[in-house]
């Protein structure tokens, strides 16, 4: 688990490409949160790596187990559909309510853990504050 600080430094400065992604990671966990729905945030993928130019944001949202999309804000419903959000944030963003438990997050992130070529790869949990 990282705090923002942490996971700024250590992530989001060491190029233009990653800065601004972490910019649209800001933006995006702005919108996800701005309901006070947004429980847990899990990173993955080329961003939480060394590489220098990340292509995307690898991006899983836990909400609360009431979360419904319908009563988010206009703009904050682009974060939850899948299209908008790669278009607007760069951004592949997967969800899922908090009620999927413990068993299936696991599963999801052991998943999310493999690479395309079978290895394993880093996941980051931020802290929410």
């Amino acid at each position: 688990m990282a705090g923002w600080q942490e996971f700024q430094s250590r992530f989001c400065g060491s190029s233009l490409r990653r800065v601004w992604l972490s910019g649209r990671l800001r933006a995006l966990l702005e919108l996800a949160a701005a309901n006070g729905k947004l429980r847990r945030v899990f990173i993955w993928g080329s961003f939480v790596t060394a590489k220098p130019a990340p292509r995307d944001l690898d991006i899983l949202l836990i909400m609360d187990e009431d979360f419904e999309v319908d009563g988010v804000a206009a703009p904050a419903q682009a974060v939850f559909d899948s299209a908008r959000a790669k278009l607007l944030f760069q951004s592949d963003v997967f969800w899922a309510r908090a009620s999927i438990g413990d068993d299936v997050l696991q599963l999801w992130l052991e998943t999310y853990q493999t690479s395309r070529s079978f290895r394993k790869r880093g996941i980051v949990e931020l802290e929410l504050p």
